[in-house]
């Protein structure tokens, strides 16, 4: 394995996820709690075990509330759709007086976990869909 590349992600995946954009889950309710946090509200679909008699004891909440801290809400504002993941990374970096590896790896782990969780997708680049299949290809 070559410095720089980890385990399964090549430096074209990198640079594939530097230029995606991500996007607010339009589907999401978003109420601001104060100037500096919002709580997120994702709807949940009732899973399909959730039958009598097991519903009648497990309680179903269609809908999963998500505070965001300062930061986090900082983050959300960003990703607007028209900012890449690199500007985002550099606007954290600027903000925070950080690396650009240091702002990487703590803004890519938090939006990983926004979308897992529903509240952000991500909106590869065109250019960049056409270099991971021309790597893909070789």
């Amino acid at each position: 394995m070559k410095r720089g590349e980890s385990a399964g992600l090549g430096s074209g995946d990198w640079r594939a996820m530097l230029a995606a954009y991500p996007v607010r889950n339009v589907a999401v309710e978003v109420r601001e709690k104060s100037e500096n946090t919002v709580t997120v509200v994702v709807k949940t679909q009732k899973p399909n075990y959730m039958v009598p008699p097991i519903s009648w004891f497990v309680p179903y909440n269609p809908e999963r509330e998500i505070d965001l801290d300062a930061i986090g809400t900082r983050l959300w504002r960003w990703c607007d759709g028209q900012r890449t993941v690199e500007d985002v990374i550099d606007l954290f970096k600027d903000t925070y007086d950080l690396s650009f590896h240091e702002a990487r790896a703590a803004v890519v782990d938090y939006l990983r976990k926004l979308i897992q969780r529903g509240i952000l997708a991500v909106m590869m680049a065109p250019d960049s869909q056409e270099n991971q299949a021309e790597t893909n290809a070789k």
